[in-house]
């Protein structure tokens, strides 16, 4: 009996070439589902608390989680093929990833010590990717090189924190983080030389995004649901709609988050740069923004909510807001046009996130749903204003 021949294919690496589309596959997206179940168990707490001290807890935890996420999807856009080794390889990282999401709710508590070493293993299996791939693509071997140094330290850091009490185990995770953080930046000319993909990455990015939106569009019909459709909930529950239609048309349509992008070379690297790391406030934000109006749903139409309620509901909106600004920044040639794009269209843009942050005052005089009408108000503003035309002087060059 003959074995398929796409059981086992050799890394390969993807440089820019418009004539080869790239897609993502049915299982990245499983995968990516698998990431999306940590981040609402993550969710779940500041869902529970909604506080200021929740939300900062949560960022470091997000982080890991995103970045877990990030690593191998960036690994698949350099170096990915589609046979029969990657598939069960992925479906092994799958079932790490449902492990860590387990014990994501408590992690900096009672299952931080599972939570730890299960990330470990997940970036471990980064690293032997990375291995594998240097040895049958020698001419990226520094790059793989690299990321497999900092990666495994990272990974070992965590790792040697599962079994470190506390507080001294959230040093080693804030260590691993900068290790993880400083890999690719320190990485020089090194990855310049091997290019991601322009379509998949963005498309993967936009798929995440999109998900996460649509988790938040869930989570509010599920407690409407729950609490029962009435004028109340169906008003508070409407204007969350808005919110996070707001938040989609900002990402796909007026910053164009997912389209194809080039990773230029030079100084304008930059730009690719602030384009991805964009995404991690923007995602966190949505996350926040979407347990703020649960909260509003919750507590109904005459409800006055907490002064730092209202601070994180509105610092969240405006958190997703500035992230959505960056990554339209990061579409414009920054040397030809970006003081124009700012003039034009952008200073509209930041008075309405200073509206956003300053709705914050308001917090002990409105009750919750007016405070979330005033944020749904300017949203709604927001994309109004992104259907204006530019000036034909002001038009220049983008992606």
């Amino acid at each position: 009996m003959k074995l398929r021949r796409d059981i086992i294919k050799p890394p390969r690496l993807y440089f820019e070439d418009e004539s080869e589309e790239r897609h993502s596959n049915w299982l990245e997206l499983l995968f990516d589902l698998i990431f999306v179940a940590a981040v609402s168990l993550l969710a779940s707490n500041l869902n529970s608390n909604y506080s200021f001290t929740t939300f900062l807890q949560s960022i470091p935890l997000f982080f890991a989680i995103w970045w877990g996420w990030l690593g191998h999807t960036i690994y698949l856009s350099r170096f990915g093929v589609d046979d029969f080794m990657h598939r069960f390889y992925t479906m092994a990282q799958m079932i790490v990833v449902a492990i860590m999401a387990i014990n994501t709710k408590d992690a900096l508590g009672a299952t931080g010590p599972e939570f730890a070493i299960s990330y470990a293993i997940l970036r471990f299996m980064l690293v032997a990717e990375y291995l594998r791939a240097g040895r049958i693509v020698p001419e990226a071997r520094a790059l793989t090189h690299h990321y497999s140094i900092g990666f495994g330290i990272a990974a070992g850091l965590w790792g040697v924190s599962a079994f470190t009490p506390a507080p001294w185990r959230f040093l080693l995770w804030g260590m691993a983080i900068v290790v993880d953080l400083l890999t690719p930046l320190t990485a020089g000319k090194i990855h310049q030389q091997f290019p991601l993909h322009p379509t998949h990455l963005p498309e993967r990015f936009g798929l995440l995004t999109i998900i996460l939106i649509g988790e938040a569009v869930v989570g509010i019909v599920f407690l409407i649901g729950t609490l029962g459709l009435t004028l109340e909930t169906g008003i508070t529950g409407l204007m969350g709609f808005i919110v996070a239609f707001s938040i989609w048309w900002g990402y796909f349509e007026e910053a164009r988050g997912a389209e194809a992008r080039v990773e230029e070379k030079g100084e304008e690297i930059g730009r690719y740069q602030l384009w991805l790391y964009a995404h991690f406030p923007l995602l966190l934000g949505i996350v926040a923004t979407a347990m703020g109006v649960k909260h509003v749903i919750s507590h109904g139409l005459g409800s006055v909510l907490s002064s730092s309620e209202v601070w994180l509901l509105c610092g969240s909106l405006a958190l997703a807001l500035t992230a959505l600004s960056f990554i339209f920044l990061s579409s414009f040639n920054w040397h030809e046009c970006v003081s124009r794009v700012l003039l034009y269209f952008r200073i509209p843009y930041y008075i309405l996130i200073i509206l956003v942050i300053c709705t914050g005052f308001l917090g002990s005089i409105l009750p919750g749903s007016l405070i979330l009408g005033l944020l749904t108000l300017i949203c709604v503003v927001k994309v109004i204003l992104s259907l204006r035309e530019p000036p034909e002087e002001l038009m220049c060059d983008i992606y």
